[in-house]
């Protein structure tokens, strides 16, 4: 059963080195904490905390999953009251006296924004900004077009999947296991019924059943829509990737802001010269990457992925011994335009 408290997710706020003026510049941090923002007891060990991360309006996200155990029995992704299974939404620069946390029933340092979608809503906190998620693993804003808020939300057994995250959007789980109707193993915390929600499915993912055993698919890692001129031939596709390292998409909108998304399998290589030793899986090509645990994005826009045995970064495709044709006649400060094949 649940072991209330005995756990916690924590957001704390540091501080880095160096000037204030560029904190991007700064290469280190200092360790003494300088605000506790959230603090909120947890039922079980997993599924607590799959980023934070800042918007494009200033406001800090915070994405939380249902707490685990199978089938998350209490249904608490769906819960009104809970904060399990949901993607959170904090003003962190207006700090609340103690009397307004106490009033408002705050779990910290923090302020609701004013336009939250159920800030008025007594049946829900007003922390939430979207329901309905699982084990939400890493999300990002496209840096070209902010309105595209993309999560990947860890399936139970069934389904992996990324979603396009909105106001108020609830996600389904655990009515739903990406575009499946599940059926949990046990309910002590009661069900939601199919016709209670209106779900947001997903726009892109993959079934288990559908990925090589060699892939070891069991859980997604959400990326980034790819906007730097590094490698033409991948502008403005989705990229994401399953956790065990064996498998990477890249997933292409068509037509632009349809919310339309075919997905392919991405194949990889490192480069000759690249600085860190790449192993490759056996009998493969492609390089043994370990688990991939999450993508990055610097002021470039280029990505990187964080991977158990290196962090790599996407090169120009001639590097790898890819072809593009787009590589040395695109203007590569302004790809634009549709992708090309890689």
């Amino acid at each position: 059963g649940a072991q209330p408290c005995q756990y916690h997710s924590v957001i704390a706020e540091f501080t880095v080195n160096g000037t204030s003026s560029e904190p991007a510049m700064a290469t280190s941090a200092n360790p003494t904490e300088v605000r506790r923002i959230f603090t909120m007891g947890l039922p079980f060990t997993s599924h607590h905390g799959g980023q934070i991360l800042f918007g494009p309006d200033g406001y800090l996200y915070f994405m939380m999953g249902d707490g685990g155990l199978v089938g998350d029995p209490y249904n608490f992704s769906q819960n009104k009251e809970s904060l399990l299974g949901k993607i959170m939404r904090l003003d962190v620069d207006n700090v609340p006296s103690a009397s307004e946390i106490s009033t408002e029933g705050l779990w910290g340092n923090y302020s609701i924004p004013k336009d939250n979608p159920y800030i008025q809503d007594s049946q829900l906190s007003p922390e939430i900004w979207a329901v309905g998620l699982r084990n939400p693993w890493r999300c990002s804003f496209d840096a070209e077009r902010p309105s595209y808020f993309m999560c990947a939300d860890v399936g139970q057994d069934k389904y992996e999947e990324v979603d396009i995250i909105t106001k108020g959007g609830n996600y389904g789980w655990r009515v739903y296991e990406g575009p499946y109707v599940y059926i949990p193993p046990t309910s002590p915390g009661g069900n939601t019924s199919l016709n209670s929600i209106k779900p947001i499915f997903p726009v892109m993912g993959y079934n288990h059943s559908a990925v090589n055993s060699k892939e070891g698919s069991a859980s997604i890692t959400g990326g980034y829509f790819y906007r730097s001129s590094t490698d033409p031939c991948m502008y403005g596709r989705y990229l994401y990737a399953d956790l065990y390292g064996g498998g990477m998409w890249q997933g292409t909108e068509s037509p632009e802001d349809s919310g339309n998304f075919t997905t392919a399998s991405l194949s990889f290589k490192c480069a000759a010269d690249s600085p860190i030793q790449c192993s490759s899986v056996p009998s493969t090509s492609s390089p043994a990457l370990g688990y991939i645990f999450s993508f990055g994005e610097d002021l470039n826009k280029d990505v990187y992925i964080l991977s158990s045995n290196g962090v790599y970064r996407v090169a120009r495709p001639s590097r790898c011994k890819y072809t593009c044709p787009m590589e040395n006649t695109t203007d590569l400060s302004n790809p634009g335009g549709p992708p090309a094949s890689p």
